[in-house]
């Protein structure tokens, strides 16, 4: 397995991550991403069939893993599936059950949160996680669920190496709706030299992605890892 490298940065250039949701339901979604031939990073949900093979895998196409951890939102009619932080949890179990999920998705050199609107609010619960990113060191990227979310802020505290998420890609599985918000990605990148983006395997996000590297290059944007811009 080649080892994952951080992009050195090229002076003068905006730098983007782009990540890709949701991965470990098929292989041929996540196969997607890993042809794209740029720096990209895949958040693979634990504890479901194709969570270690796509793990296994992605590395080998230069693609960065990390952990797409389940966490509580604010709807209770929302299934979390196995694996899931939520805020009736003790500490400990919360610890067990990240290290659990880590050990599900082999390479994972960090974690984004899943859903989370009501756990990534709770300090508490934020703390726990975080305790067990740190101990593994391992980065933890704020996917910014809510507006209330203390992720990031928590895992500053904490000296965790942390970011957050800029812009949702494909809330519309449409083309025409994710090329609007990969060239709003771009705008935010020019404006604040650096943003992550979160979109998702399986959509046509992929696709419009590829379409548009050339544009990316025309604008001097470079992609990057997502773990280049935790800090």
């Amino acid at each position: 397995m080649p080892e994952s490298r951080p992009v050195p940065a090229q002076p003068g250039r905006a730098r983007v991550a782009i990540i890709f949701d949701d991965a470990a339901y098929g292989i041929r979604a996540a196969q997607e991403i890993m042809a794209i031939g740029r720096p990209v990073t895949i958040s693979v949900l634990p504890h479901l069939p194709y969570s270690a093979q796509i793990a296994e895998e992605a590395p080998a196409h230069h693609v960065e893993v990390i952990l797409h951890l389940p966490v509580e939102p604010d709807n209770p009619g929302i299934r979390l599936g196995e694996g899931g932080i939520t805020v009736a949890m003790s500490n400990t179990e919360i610890r067990e059950t990240v290290a659990a999920d880590l050990a599900a998705v082999p390479a994972a050199v960090g974690a984004n949160n899943h859903m989370g609107s009501l756990g990534t609010a709770d300090p508490r619960v934020m703390r726990a996680v975080m305790a067990e990113m740190k101990a593994r060191h391992l980065f933890f990227i704020d996917s910014v669920t809510t507006r209330h979310s203390v992720a990031a802020r928590t895992a500053r505290e904490m000296g965790v190496p942390t970011a957050a998420r800029a812009v949702f890609l494909d809330n519309q599985d449409t083309e025409d709706y994710v090329r609007g918000q990969f060239r709003l990605l771009m705008s935010v990148a020019h404006a604040r030299g650096q943003a992550i983006a979160i979109g998702h395997v399986g959509k046509v996000t992929a696709r419009v992605l590829v379409s548009l590297l050339p544009e990316f290059d025309e604008a001097g944007i470079q992609l990057v890892r997502v773990s280049d811009l935790a800090r």
